[in-house]
């Protein structure tokens, strides 16, 4: 699934970012975790490639996701949160609309879209159509 946001900063490791998007679209800012293969930065130094203030299309997933069975976490309407500021970890209630393999599924999420894949660590049990709770990690795979 595409979403297109203003990146407000950029968090550099390595080859890896943490980037927070301001999404116009769905009135949500949103941290997600993005491998950078061709910029390698050292501690302090800045992006060319990913600039604060510019808009960028980003395909994203959730990966890294466990099932979640405490009746705390499952909300009342399909909806990722944010319950840590800077990361991209997200707690996710979500109707799964397509199952790809043992581990993977794809799912509709409000804010997020309509065919975002999420990816299991473990083999999960669901069937399309069922509303499952989650957490995980939300990710950019691509930038267009």
């Amino acid at each position: 699934m595409g979403i297109e946001g203003k990146i407000e900063r950029v968090i550099i490791d390595g080859y890896e970012r943490l980037i927070r998007l301001d999404v116009n679209a769905i009135k949500r800012k949103l941290w997600v975790h993005f491998i950078q293969h061709e910029e390698y930065l050292e501690p302090g130094e800045q992006s060319k490639i990913l600039i604060v203030g510019q808009y960028s299309n980003f395909e994203v997933g959730i990966d890294l996701a466990s099932v979640c069975l405490e009746p705390k976490y499952v909300m009342t309407d399909t909806d990722a949160i944010k319950p840590i500021d800077e990361s991209s970890h997200v707690i996710v209630t979500a109707n799964v609309v397509d199952i790809e393999d043992e581990f993977s599924v794809v799912c509709n999420i409000e804010n997020l879209g309509a065919a975002v894949l999420v990816e299991f660590e473990e083999k999960i049990n669901v069937r399309k159509g069922e509303r499952i709770t989650f957490k995980g990690n939300l990710k950019a795979e691509s930038i267009a």
